[in-house]
């Protein structure tokens, strides 16, 4: 599943309208959006991918940072510089982004 173009160009709006409704979300779709943002994001240095929970499920938001990223546990990550590239609403998350976040909400990937 492809991000909204409107949020692939770099808008940082996300509001339900603008979120990408799944059933499962897998690793692969989020990389996917990761890949394809990144040709026109060239000055990013690393991706947040950050889950949180929402009344329709879980809302996954993906972000390309630039300059020096955040550690995951930063509670600065949300602020930090960069463009929100995909919101998912999900009611499961796959097995592999499962084990990827773990117990934790928010991966950096560098």
């Amino acid at each position: 599943m492809a991000p909204r173009p409107d949020i692939a160009a770099g808008g940082e709006r996300s509001s339900p309208g603008d979120w990408l409704r799944v059933e499962t979300l897998s690793l692969a779709e989020v990389v996917l959006a990761i890949l394809r943002a990144q040709r026109k994001a060239p000055m990013a240095t690393a991706a947040a991918i950050v889950r949180e929970k929402h009344d329709e499920g879980i809302l996954v938001r993906v972000r390309l940072l630039e300059g020096t990223p955040p550690l995951a546990g930063d509670p600065g990550v949300q602020e930090a510089p960069g463009s929100l590239i995909a919101a998912f609403v999900t009611v499961h998350l796959g097995q592999e982004l499962l084990d990827a976040f773990g117990e934790k909400d928010v991966i950096i990937l560098k």
